[in-house]
């Protein structure tokens, strides 16, 4: 469905930045604040940081991750759309993958902000508590962020491979092989460098999908996209007179 894609060329410039608001959260927001990247671990740096600088982490968190993980399912959706007719088969299992990776990454956000706020006010009156709760939340919530770097990573290289051979996402398709690649990696092993190379190339994949989606299907206009009876009958009625 035409519609379809261009939402979901929409949703993957949304998901894009706000992928790259919440890298920058992480990487200069939150340290210019005072927390820096590898106290973002340390219960007795990040459970304060949150009772002093609560908006922040909300913008960030909630903000940026819950919009990164709707877009990013609605990209996926579409190019579901976009490539079954090439091999459907292939197509519901990258956006498969792409939608339970985006699930799984709206989850761990919401355990992200939710629990450690809560720790947050448990830490000011039992830090010793607070700490061991903290580092328990935070093996799930990195459990839930590895599947779902793996899932999407998956979603991407399966897609990259239909993308590949069609040539106006030729160049999407080749940088889904490495994007995918890194994703999958740091699901398994977690280091700076991955993190880092595979959430730029996260963003730089999304940015681009959505503009070739764009592209080929055009801009959504959001009247046209949720009234098109309404537009349709205008045109009729103008057609009459």
């Amino acid at each position: 469905m035409d519609n379809l894609r261009r939402l979901g060329g929409e949703a993957g410039l949304v998901a894009g930045i706000a992928t790259a608001w919440v890298f920058l959260g992480f990487v200069f927001i939150f340290p210019t604040a005072g927390l820096d990247f590898v106290d973002q671990v340390n219960p007795h740096r990040y459970l304060p940081f949150m009772t002093k600088h609560p908006a922040m982490v909300w913008s960030v968190h909630i903000l940026g991750g819950l919009l990164a993980a709707l877009g990013t399912a609605v990209l996926f959706a579409a190019l579901q759309d976009r490539f079954s007719s090439d091999n459907a088969g292939n197509a519901r299992l990258g956006a498969g993958a792409g939608l339970f990776g985006a699930g799984t990454l709206a989850a761990a956000v919401l355990v992200r902000q939710a629990g450690f706020d809560a720790l947050a006010g448990l830490y000011a009156t039992n830090a010793t508590g607070g700490a061991y709760a903290f580092y328990a939340l935070r093996g799930l919530v990195y459990s839930l962020e590895s599947l779902s770097a793996l899932a999407t990573g998956l979603g991407v290289l399966i897609i990259g491979r239909l993308m590949v051979t069609d040539r106006k996402f030729s160049s999407v398709g080749y940088l889904s092989v490495a994007v995918g690649t890194v994703m999958v990696f740091a699901a398994f092993v977690s280091h700076v460098l991955l993190f880092m190379v595979s959430s730029l190339g996260m963003i730089a994949w999304l940015i681009w999908t959505a503009i070739t989606m764009r592209t080929e299907a055009g801009p959504a206009f959001l009247t046209g996209w949720m009234f098109p009876r309404k537009r349709r009958a205008n045109g009729g009625a103008r057609k009459a007179a």
